[in-house]
């Protein structure tokens, strides 16, 4: 697997038009070391490179599975009612991708 360096950040954002501070940059890489601990993890268990790729888990049961069906979407204004966590029009959301050290390994 490729190592993520700053440059290879910095570049790809510059390849999709986006400028980053050194801040954002540095975020992003330390990013990294999750997604590099989980793949180390994956890679890990015995025999994973042998199982066939799941790409769409629910083949067997697709017959089964309902056609979507489209909404009316809800009012902005009700969503923002709803919610514990707004602010200004939109509803903050804890993150959900980082380093948890309270988490054994």
């Amino acid at each position: 697997m490729i190592k993520i360096t700053k440059n290879i950040i910095r570049q790809c954002a510059k390849n999709m038009m986006f400028d980053l501070t050194s801040e954002e940059v540095d975020t992003i890489f330390n990013e990294f070391d999750t997604v590099y601990a989980q793949v180390g993890f994956l890679s890990s268990i015995k025999g994973v490179d042998e199982v066939e790729p799941m790409t769409f888990p629910y083949k067997e049961h697709q017959h089964k599975l309902a056609d979507d069906i489209p909404l009316k979407p809800l009012k902005r204004a009700l969503a923002l009612k709803n919610s514990n966590t707004a602010f200004g029009n939109q509803i903050k959301l804890p993150k959900v991708i980082g380093v948890n050290s309270d988490v054994d390994e």
